[in-house]
């Protein structure tokens, strides 16, 4: 979060000279990079916090096709063949992309050559082959089928009851971490589906994703982008976080985006400052902290008639915690580490909120 947030700040400055601009590019690109590899252990381990919509598979996928014709090399086609009528899913569009990348990437490295990439999607009722996938736990209904099929090399008998493992990979050192199909799992699994695969050596390899369909309900239109930097109006903003340089960070961050901010270091602190200080509009908390965390903290404000909104920082998979906390009346929650984007974006979509109340 600090590397982060202090990377992102000094971007900002038009006094940079290109070469320290660069550096600090090659900063935030490793941070990224660093997030991702962590969000991968998450996802595999089902442990990530998911952000789940009512989503058509059908659009869905015919913009991804559209992303990987210009992310694969020309010498692989890419067919798509979808089934007609809605397939929609109750998932995390975010973590769903990184499935079908995820596996997109395993085929091109299969196809070194080129060849063909088919992504067929199908609605489908319980039978024999999900019931064998699921080892007999499949619920009664419909589900929806996404197979995902290369003409690349095949996996090797000896290999295949491996390749869902973390860290298994047999690509050679640097040039990959044996994650993308354990995340590829555990996504799945999170979004209560199952798995499996087919190959042949010398002919290709077809992966099939069950996912549960879900039926009338209103599909969402996802929210417009805003301008990166929404400025406050120097309204008060609390922050409450244990750790003194992220503390100080997050400080200078809000500050930098027009809002004026005070610190605490935990529950029973902000509790002293709030009762002081009627003037804070919003409470930015860490969810874990010592002494008084992010969740007693709430429920003192509710008892206490605070009724400033929260805003949760997480860095820890507690999807359950927070959504609870959500139906309590918690307005938002971010996850750790928070970039300047997310923070404009949130802080901008609470107030605004309060305001229209």
């Amino acid at each position: 979060a600090v590397i982060v947030l202090c990377t992102q700040m000094n971007l900002l400055s038009s006094e940079l000279t290109p070469e320290l601009r660069e550096d600090l590019r090659m900063i935030e690109d490793q941070t990224n990079r660093a997030r991702e590899l962590i969000q991968q252990i998450l996802d595999f381990s089902r442990r990530s916090i998911l952000e789940r919509r009512s989503m058509d598979l059908v659009q869905f996928l015919k913009e991804q096709c559209v992303m990987l014709e210009r992310m694969l090399p020309e010498s692989i086609r890419i067919n798509l063949n979808c089934e007609e009528g809605k397939h929609v899913i109750n998932a995390d569009p975010t973590r769903i992309q990184q499935v079908i990348m995820n596996l997109a990437v395993n085929s091109r490295d299969a196809m070194p050559e080129g060849g063909e990439l088919s992504i067929v999607l199908s609605r489908t009722a319980i039978k024999d082959d999900i019931r064998r996938v699921a080892q007999g736990e499949a619920d009664k209904g419909e589900w929806i089928c996404i197979e995902v099929t290369d003409t690349g090399n095949g996996i090797p008998p000896d290999v295949l009851p491996h390749i869902f493992e973390p860290f298994f990979t047999r690509k050679e050192p640097g040039k990959g971490t044996g994650l993308g199909l354990a995340q590829v799992w555990g996504i799945v699994k999170q979004h209560e589906g199952y798995i499996d695969v087919t190959t042949k050596a010398g002919e290709g390899t077809t992966i099939i994703i069950y996912l549960p369909l879900i039926s009338e309900v209103s599909l969402k239109e996802p929210l417009p982008e805003k301008e990166f930097l929404t400025r406050g109006q120097k309204e008060m903003i609390l922050i409450v976080e244990d750790n003194a340089a992220v503390l100080s960070v997050l400080m200078e961050s809000i500050e930098l985006l027009n809002y004026r901010v005070m610190g605490a270091a935990n529950g029973l602190e902000a509790l002293k400052i709030l009762e002081q200080h009627r003037e804070i509009a919003l409470v930015m908390s860490d969810l874990i902290m010592p002494e008084m965390g992010g969740k007693a903290l709430f429920q003192a404000m509710r008892q206490r008639n605070l009724t400033q909104p929260m805003v949760m920082l997480s860095g820890h998979p507690m999807e359950n915690e927070l959504m609870n906390l959500k139906a309590q009346g918690m307005v938002e929650w971010i996850h750790k580490p928070p970039t300047m984007k997310n923070l404009t974006r949130v802080l901008a979509r609470v107030l605004k909120k309060k305001s229209d109340y």
